[in-house]
């Protein structure tokens, strides 16, 4: 099991250094929803908010 948790730390880390690339100039409620909606879109495999929301473990109906 910890090699998954390995693996999804690295998974998030590469994610969180794309960002910091792309979005050196927004705020930091900006920069959250631009990693949350990329990680949730590579974890839900899905374009649909609801279910990135599902992914994300959002309490959202």
């Amino acid at each position: 099991m910890s090699y998954y948790n390995k693996l999804i730390y690295q998974i998030k880390r590469k994610i969180n250094n794309f960002v910091d690339n792309i979005c050196s100039d927004l705020n930091k409620t900006q920069y959250k929803f631009v990693f949350q909606m990329i990680y949730g879109l590579m974890e839900a495999q899905s374009v649909k908010l609801s279910d990135i929301a599902r992914c994300l473990k959002e309490d959202i109906t």
